[in-house]
């Protein structure tokens, strides 16, 4: 009878391979004796136990003993088999192994459940277990409208705002966990949430609203279109958006504001204070200003004579504010207290002008009712600098401030003015935004199944 060593080979090959794997995952079990021990030290690593998935076909990982079978189930369905193989840190005889292509099926629950059988056919005690939750379903998304900005007058489709700022208005539903506004690598998130009830059975709706500021404007680069995303993501990763193409245009506004002849008349007007103390005046900005990106001060003769530099001027440090106000007086700081000028820098007998390091927005009408607010400057040194006074028809608008309180000035104005730009650049740098948005309208649905 003819023999056929070619079957007597695959056992012998199949043992080999085992005492190979064996040795080289360190394990310390003898083949030459019978093993009745489970395997020990399995688990599953990906996908992690309370994952949300977005894929329905995914590779399931874990550790495993060298050499052991691994059985992957999906809600009790047998979907591949894998054999743990040594790992380059095997950690005692624990292995690697990736079972590939597990279709999950439809969208749900699922429990992932892997049966771990070693070379000598141990069960291990207990299975490895990982419930998730299968979402290939992206949240919807909607831009609903804009605050801050009005539809275009001129006949576009798009809005039309001279603020340096706007607020999206979008809509999705709570299966969304982040909503976001985004062009290239800025983000802008929501400040506020609307949350609404819908039908039975749906998922409540949301509402959101997101500040997003103008991109960089400059004479060389006066205007800037950008197309921006309004994005709603789940947890499993996916995720909706709906484009908004927005184009900024700079228009270069900006002027002096002052209530004042710019003239102290005589000698004789001009006032100091002490370290502590503040000048101040109420401003009312034009409808299109958004920013006071700076000052002119009347500085007086100080009467002193620097000794080394006779002509010198000998005016201290000051310095300059914005203050927020309610319309009557100042109220708090809306700016850390800039300096303009160094010691013995600042002119004298001039009305000298400033701008400050970072421009004040005074678009929020909590803080500058109507746009209006103050500025002015406090001192740091006694009786310096001198400020010159108007006393021609004076305006009720001076302030100063005696450690206290607010004190309206009688009988004269504080020669102080505010500059103010439709953007925080100056100096012919200052810009009007204009919106400019072409939209699809998407209908929102008031929420969807799970």
């Amino acid at each position: 009878m003819m023999r056929h060593p070619e079957k007597w080979m695959t056992p012998l090959v199949l043992l080999g391979l085992s005492v190979s794997l064996v040795l080289s995952g360190g394990c310390s079990k003898d083949l030459m004796q019978a093993d009745n021990d489970p395997p020990v030290g399995s688990r599953i690593t990906n996908p992690p136990d309370g994952a949300a998935l977005n894929s329905a076909v995914i590779d399931v990982r874990g550790r495993a003993e060298v050499g052991a079978t691994i059985r992957i189930l999906v809600n009790g369905d047998l979907k591949g088999t894998a054999v743990s193989y040594p790992a380059a840190q095997s950690e005692g005889g624990i292995g690697r192994f990736t079972v590939e292509s597990v279709d999950l099926g439809e969208e749900g629950p699922k429990e992932i459940k892997g049966i771990v059988t070693d070379l000598y056919g141990n069960r291990a005690e207990s299975d490895l277990v990982a419930n998730i939750f299968l979402d290939m379903q992206a949240p919807p998304v909607a831009f609903e409208t804009f605050v801050g900005a009005e539809p275009d007058s001129e006949g576009g489709e798009g809005w039309r705002t001279g603020l340096p700022s706007v607020t999206l208005i979008g809509l999705t539903d709570t299966t969304a966990s982040e909503m976001r506004v985004r062009y290239g690598i800025n983000e802008f998130t929501p400040d506020s949430l609307l949350v609404f009830p819908a039908g039975p059975g749906e998922p409540d709706a949301v509402r959101f609203w997101v500040p997003m500021t103008s991109p960089p404007l400059t004479v060389v680069n006066p205007d800037s279109t950008v197309i921006y995303y309004v994005e709603a993501l789940d947890p499993a990763g996916n995720s909706s958006a709906e484009a908004v193409q927005l184009s900024w245009v700079a228009a270069g506004k900006e002027t002096v504001i002052s209530y004042d002849d710019s003239d102290y008349g005589s000698v004789q007007n001009g006032i100091s204070g002490q370290a502590g103390m503040a000048f101040a005046v109420l401003f009312q900005a034009p409808s299109w200003a958004n920013y006071v990106t700076g000052m002119q001060v009347l500085i007086k003769n100080d009467g002193i004579t620097d000794p080394d530099h006779p002509t010198s001027p000998t005016t201290k440090p000051f310095l300059a504010y914005v203050w927020k106000t309610d319309g009557i007086e100042p109220g708090t700081h809306a700016n850390d207290g800039y300096t303009p000028f160094e010691a013995n820098v600042c002119p004298e007998d001039s009305l000298v002008t400033f701008y400050f390091a970072n421009a004040v927005n005074i678009t929020n009408n909590n803080d500058f009712p109507d746009k209006q607010f103050c500025a002015g400057y406090e001192y740091l040194y006694k009786n310096n600098p001198v400020l010159g006074v108007d006393t021609d028809d004076p305006d009720p608008r001076s302030f100063h401030w005696d450690w206290t309180e607010w004190v309206m000035a009688t009988g004269h104005d504080y020669i102080i003015h505010a500059i103010v730009s439709d953007l925080q650049s100056h100096g012919g740098d200052a810009k009007t935004a204009v919106l400019t948005p072409r939209i699809v309208r998407v209908p929102i649905p008031t929420g969807r199944k799970r």
